[in-house]
């Protein structure tokens, strides 16, 4: 592969991309100073630590450690190698790629190739039977009365499965794809007779892409509830597969994520179909979960791209408890939520198509309420008001319900709202909220049993203070830093210092950068972090770069420096004489006899002089 990876076509790629455009594809970035900030993909977190230098174009996570170049970013996020992450950098920059020479590929690496190949396939073959054939007419008569345009047709490439059990084994096989490869795929399947046939049967037929627009699956819908196959689940999904991760996937991100930062807001919609009626009609900022409940991956990948989701459920029971849950998850992953109302039985799709767009817009999600709001009418949903007993628990529980808000001011106006509409005074309900707030407070501190931490950022009462490093580690840091900046300063550092670091870790990176500067390479942090072969001291380089130390450094500053790191092994030395000395001193106060005292205090004596000699050579520097 010498020719593919030479040095050259590396620095080529990398001169013609710009990191922060590319980790802006899969993190909401925002500029901070000089570099650009932004929540970690590695790592689940609340409040950004992910650092993006486009100065140097190199990314550092402060929180896990992540970090290294454009190519390291798109290896660690999309598991490529380093080939593959220059290829998809290369064709991004329009850059023509150097053929390889033939190499065999691994198993895995081929399976996954030939599982989008057909994908690709069969999700045209779909769209064309929809639109092109006898056997798409009763299907295209389905959606077209269902208010779905040509265009949306088109855009989303939605198709038509036949009704028949070997329509697209035939398809497949016809194409030399192996057929125990497209059952573990997922667009077949096997009895237990071992007999394959077409997983998807008499269904309209929605691709399901990946973040970078590959189809990785589809979901099946039945034509009506009247339909033949009623009996079977009206949405079928792909199942899990080497490229389908259903907790990892967002129906429509692809499409909807340049919408969904710019507004830094998404609408998160239960199925597909809800997707596509909203893209229809002008809300471009759509994305569904794909028949399971939101997972924390979910939410992790919305909290990268926007900082508030409204949830656009269905309007039965189902729909509401499902919104509940989604509510804790999302708040989890530290966004705003608001809660889109919709009638009781109607799902977006149906509101849309019977009121329109415009309705929707006003009379749904600009009437999307907090999360307060929703989980007081929630509750109200679940009580008898008539029933005095149901009526007493009703209040309880919205008391309880509004004691979480942080905020006085909030507080102050449901509790407003609950005394109007329970007919109570103001100031009882006051009391009571006082009165249960104590006993939550009493009860979560009975319950605790650690303080809580994220990131760490301790939410509990125990402040611990932070120990700052030793001086030579500092100093050692900050020689690193100068170092990767300069090859004459490594040089004399490598000598002053007799190529040795204190640190390991320390150790470990300079002599990378000896060996970098010694093969001629230049000075330039994002190649050495790149040259560096070690995942844990690639993550330290990084950080270093990343560090705000000052550009302009004297020369008495790096002496300084040097002679920090070369006077720690001599106060390491004298640290331990001294508890050598104390030592000898308690011995000799406890000593049995004058002699043994005498013994004592002659060798305390021996290493005080040798701990003079030792300042004396400290002082001197």
């Amino acid at each position: 592969m010498a020719g593919h990876t030479s040095d050259e076509f590396v620095n080529q790629v990398r001169a013609a991309v710009d990191i922060v455009d590319v980790v802006g594809e899969y993190v909401q970035l925002r500029k901070s100073g000089r570099a650009f900030l932004g929540l970690c993909p590695f790592h689940s977190e609340k409040s950004p630590s992910f650092n993006v230098n486009a100065e140097r174009q190199f990314f550092h996570c402060f929180g896990c450690g992540a970090g290294g170049d454009v190519f390291s970013f798109l290896m660690k996020l999309e598991q490529l190698t380093f080939p593959e992450a220059l290829h998809k950098l290369a064709e991004r920059a329009g850059i023509d790629v150097p053929k390889p020479p033939q190499e065999e590929a691994s198993p895995e690496k081929r399976a996954k190739q030939a599982m989008l190949e057909a994908h690709e396939l069969v999700s045209k073959l779909y769209h064309y039977v929809l639109t092109e054939t006898p056997y798409g007419v009763e299907a295209m008569k389905y959606l077209t009365k269902r208010g779905m345009s040509r265009q949306t047709l088109t855009e989303y490439q939605i198709g038509f499965a036949p009704d028949s059990w070997d329509f697209v084994t035939q398809f497949l096989k016809k194409r030399s794809f192996s057929q125990d490869l497209m059952v573990e795929a997922g667009l077949l399947a096997k009895s237990e007779a071992g007999k394959v046939f077409d997983r998807f049967r008499g269904r309209v037929m929605f691709p399901i892409h990946d973040s970078q627009g590959h189809v990785i699956g589809f979901g099946g819908r039945l034509l009506d509830n009247t339909h033949p196959k009623s009996s079977q689940p009206k949405y079928l999904n792909s199942p899990e597969s080497l490229l389908f991760n259903k907790s990892a996937t967002l129906f429509n991100l692809h499409r909807a994520r340049s919408t969904m930062r710019k507004r830094k807001q998404a609408l998160l919609f239960e199925g597909y179909v809800d997707v596509v009626s909203a893209w229809q009609a002008g809300f471009m900022q759509g994305v569904a979960t794909l028949g399971t409940a939101l997972t924390e991956q979910q939410a992790r990948i919305l909290r990268r791209n926007v900082e508030s989701v409204v949830l656009c459920y269905d309007g039965d029971a189902a729909g509401q408890e499902a919104t509940s849950k989604a509510i804790h998850v999302l708040q989890q992953a530290g966004l705003i939520v608001r809660v889109a109302p919709l009638p009781q039985g109607v799902d977006p799709d149906d509101y849309i198509r019977q009121h329109g767009a415009e309705a929707f817009s006003q009379q749904v999600l600009l009437q999307a309420m907090p999360v307060t709001a929703f989980r007081l009418k929630h509750l109200r949903s679940q009580y008898v008001i008539n029933d005095e007993t149901d009526k007493t628990r009703l209040i309880a529980k919205a008391v309880e319900i509004i004691n979480e808000l942080d905020s006085p001011v909030e507080r102050d106006l449901y509790q407003r709202q609950l005394a109007e509409e329970y007919s109570l005074t103001l100031g009882d309900l006051k009391w009571e909220s006082k009165r249960a707030y104590k006993q939550q407070k009493s009860e979560r501190q009975r319950d605790k049993v650690s303080p809580a931490w994220n990131n760490s950022i301790n939410n509990g009462k125990v402040t611990l203070a932070k120990t700052l490093p030793p001086a030579y580690h500092t100093a050692e840091r900050k020689l690193l830093f100068y170092m990767m900046r300069n090859a004459e300063l490594a040089f004399r550092v490598q000598q002053e210092c007799n190529a040795h670091f204190q640190v390991d870790e320390h150790d470990a990176l300079s002599a990378y950068l000896y060996a970098y500067y010694a093969e001629g390479n230049t000075e330039d942090p994002g190649k050495f972090i790149h040259y560096v072969q070690d995942e844990s001291l690639k993550q330290l380089a990084s950080g270093l770069a990343m560090m705000e130390y000052k550009e302009d450094v004297s020369d008495l500053e790096i002496g300084d420096y040097i002679k920090q790191v070369n006077n720690y092994p001599k106060r390491a030395e004298l640290e331990r004489l001294r508890e050598e000395q104390r030592s000898l001193h308690l011995q000799a106060a406890a000593a049995d006899s004058e002699d043994a005292r005498k013994q004592l205090e002659i060798q305390a004596a021996i290493i005080g002089m040798k701990i003079l000699e030792l300042e004396n050579a400290l002082k001197e520097g």
